[in-house]
């Protein structure tokens, strides 16, 4: 029985859910870009950014973001589960790596809560508890650059539209392509 209970220990990789459900509303957060893997380049991850809309700092604990099919069959999903803050009109960037790695332009590392594999194209929600703060979706990743909703400032009913989207193709800043953590450029 003992030794049942300690493989049951060993076995799991995530923590359980937490409960925490933060204080946001819809459209308090916004998804603004999205990077999936590069050509070349086996050492970036891909990553989204979330811009903070609501007017006031946020802790984002608790969020939980999920990567749809186009077809609205899930992905896989990862809850943010320590204390992010992000200041009013801040971006955070949410990486496909161990939280607290290397990776400088990015403020959360979500790597082993994701098993799957980073789509190409897909659909996004931002969700506290059972509210849908944001959506946005993305019908073909590009391979050098990002995804980026080009329009300022960002709005949760711009991002649904896809003619408010376009590719980034800003050389890498540091080692992140498109504009982690910054304002976007517009689109063409």
């Amino acid at each position: 029985m003992v030794l049942l209970a300690s493989l049951t220990l060993v076995a799991c990789t995530r923590d359980p859910e937490t409960a925490v459900c933060p204080d946001v509303s819809v459209g308090d957060i916004v998804i603004t870009e999205i990077a999936g893997k590069q050509t070349g380049n086996d050492v970036l991850v891909p990553w989204v950014e979330l811009y903070n809309a609501s007017g006031g700092a946020l802790d984002l604990l608790g969020i939980k973001v999920r990567l749809r099919q186009l077809d609205g069959d899930e992905i896989d999903s990862f809850l943010i589960r320590r204390s992010l803050s992000v200041s009013a009109g801040d971006y955070v960037v949410l990486g496909m790596a161990p939280d607290g790695g290397d990776e400088d332009y990015i403020d959360y590392g979500f790597g082993p809560d994701f098993a799957a594999s980073w789509p190409s194209a897909a659909a996004i929600d931002v969700i506290s508890c059972d509210l849908q703060v944001d959506k946005a979706q993305w019908p073909d990743l590009p391979n050098t650059g990002t995804y980026s909703l080009g329009k300022s400032p960002p709005t949760a009913d711009l991002n649904d539209f896809p003619t408010n989207w376009c590719t980034d193709a800003t050389p890498n800043i540091g080692s992140a392509p498109g504009t982690p953590k910054r304002m976007n450029n517009a689109c063409p």
